[in-house]
């Protein structure tokens, strides 16, 4: 029963052949976006990325001021 088990599996070089194979089949499958989609998207990254920096730089201003206020109060 193991002899028969051995027997049916590939041996390691067709595995590496086959994951090759159906790796590039794959690849083929792959739908790549347009200048003009790339484009808008790296915008909308960029500003997200901006308005989150000022939103937690706003925070950030807001909390230190409450702190350093009530430091000085005690």
């Amino acid at each position: 029963m193991a002899d028969s088990a051995a027997q049916k599996k590939p041996g390691f070089i067709q595995r590496i052949k086959r994951f090759f194979k159906d790796a590039r089949g794959e690849m083929k499958k792959i739908v790549w976006p347009g200048k003009d989609n790339v484009r808008t998207n790296t915008t909308i990254v960029i500003v997200v990325v901006a308005l989150s920096a000022v939103f937690v730089g706003f925070f950030d201003f807001i909390v230190t001021f409450l702190i350093r206020g009530f430091a000085n109060w005690l």
